[in-house]
């Protein structure tokens, strides 16, 4: 094994929309901040990887300057090839640890941590925090994900019983086979009480899923310290730092008032809301302490968004949006302005150009905001540019044709990952725009038709 465990076994990485600078601005205007404008800012990912997140960003946003740090050398080296062969020149790849990250860095207007705070020692959280505070302009959002009790107790048993039954074994997969053979035989030896048993089951289905990168470095790895959420709140405090909100900033709410939490104080409703929900897991925004934030927004900020949501109708008539929620039929208004919604998934939708389906400007306002707050839809303030329509000479973007070349998962405009079957991948491969759709069928061996506008509808196309 090497120095580096994430040199010894890969952590490949994918782009996360929840990651985006697009979902940091937009919760951050939505509690009255002003983030800086998405299209021209100023990115800094630590824990980068092999660049499967930060190198999107930056083809996406070419006026914008990012930056990706991570100890890795062989993932660092990988992102560079990855830049380098995309012809990006608004990108910086750096092999390093974060506690060295300086003031010659400069400062960003984005600072993106996930699966980093919970997998580093205690000094290295610190460091991050200190990075965040020193690093962020007065407007800027850091984004930082981190496992969290109480609903992490559970894997956490699990851990400490995989790490002690492989403590004998050095090499990483001889280490994982171990402790994957371990965890069949605790959850089919049914010897624990019938009260764990189904807790177990499915708690060792969730881990055997895992791959390979995922499983030895968020399972096996010798940091993983969960923390409560007044406890991070706590760390960030120390730093000059403010919770600002959640990337999934449905979570934030409760609108039935179902779980019956009525604390005026963000941090201890937050903090009652994970009791409640046994939450596991958070990816949390911070900001500096000395912002003034609307903790009370209403419909009126909408008009400053976008929207998306599939809304896919089921059999019984419910409308399913994002998040597994459904809405009942019945309501002309909410139905047609879901239904525009879902005809443009995954591309978001300005408010304009939701108005003809709605009564007046306010009564969009008020359902575009019930459609967030549920989780049926995000809010965006960023509006990706991609080519919606099938041109004469179809052309995807020199990202998914990268992407494709290497991987069945390509990232769309809109920053998400897209799966695609063997036929579609050596459709995009060809779509360098050089071909017409006759000689596309010729190359590829069947009528492109319908995949080109799928792949339109997806973002993955470029004018």
């Amino acid at each position: 094994m090497t120095d580096n465990p994430y040199d010894s076994v890969p952590y490949p990485t994918r782009p996360r929309n929840e990651t985006h600078p697009d979902r940091l601005a937009a919760v951050g205007t939505l509690f009255g901040m002003r983030p800086a404008p998405v299209a021209a800012c100023r990115v800094l990912e630590i824990g980068c990887g092999d660049g499967g997140n930060v190198v999107p960003v930056a083809y996406g946003l070419p006026e914008s300057q990012v930056t990706g740090v991570d100890l890795a050398t062989d993932a660092i080296a990988s992102a560079r090839r990855m830049a380098a062969e995309l012809n990006l020149e608004n990108i910086r790849l750096v092999a390093g640890d974060l506690r060295d990250v300086g003031p010659e860095y400069g400062e960003f207007d984005y600072i993106i941590a996930h699966g980093v705070y919970s997998w580093v020692p205690a000094d290295a959280r610190d460091a991050l925090l200190r990075i965040c505070a020193a690093r962020l302009p007065a407007q800027g959002i850091a984004f930082i994900s981190y496992n969290t009790y109480p609903g992490r107790h559970l894997r956490q048993m699990l851990r400490e019983m995989m790490r002690y039954h492989t403590r004998s074994t050095a090499d990483a997969a001889r280490r994982m086979e171990r402790a994957r053979s371990f965890l069949h035989t605790l959850a089919e030896g049914r010897l624990a009480p019938p009260a764990w048993r189904g807790l177990l089951e499915e708690e060792t289905r969730l881990l055997l899923e895992k791959d390979a990168g995922s499983f030895w470095h968020d399972d096996l790895a010798p940091v993983n310290d969960p923390v409560y959420f007044h406890e991070f709140t706590a760390h960030a405090a120390a730093h000059g730092l403010q919770y600002l909100g959640e990337a999934d900033a449905h979570l934030m709410f409760d609108p039935r008032r179902a779980a019956g939490v009525e604390a005026d104080d963000p941090i201890e409703r937050e903090q009652e809301l994970d009791f409640l929900r046994c939450r596991r897991f958070r990816q949390t925004l911070l900001c500096r302490s000395g912002i003034v934030l609307d903790r009370d927004p209403d419909s009126a900020r909408m008009s400053r968004f976008l929207f998306a949501a599939p809304a896919r109708r089921l059999a019984g008539g419910e409308i399913e949006g994002l998040n597994g929620i459904r809405i009942a039929p019945g309501h002309a208004e909410l139905e047609g302005i879901v239904g525009a919604l879902g005809d443009s998934y995954p591309l978001p939708l300005p408010f304009d150009d939701l108005l003809p389906y709605a009564s007046g400007p306010e009564a969009l306002a008020e359902i575009l905001f019930a459609l967030a707050r549920s989780g049926f839809a995000t809010f965006h303030i960023h509006d990706f540019p991609c080519e919606e329509t099938v041109t004469a000479r179809p052309r995807a973007s020199a990202l998914a044709r990268w992407q494709a070349a290497r991987s069945s998962l390509v990232s769309s405009a809109c920053h998400t990952p897209v799966e695609l079957e063997e036929a579609d991948l050596r459709l995009l491969r060809l779509l360098d725009g050089s071909r017409d759709q006759e000689g596309l069928a010729c190359a590829c061996g069947f009528d492109p038709r319908e995949a080109l506008t799928w792949f339109a509808r997806m973002g993955l196309l470029e004018g």
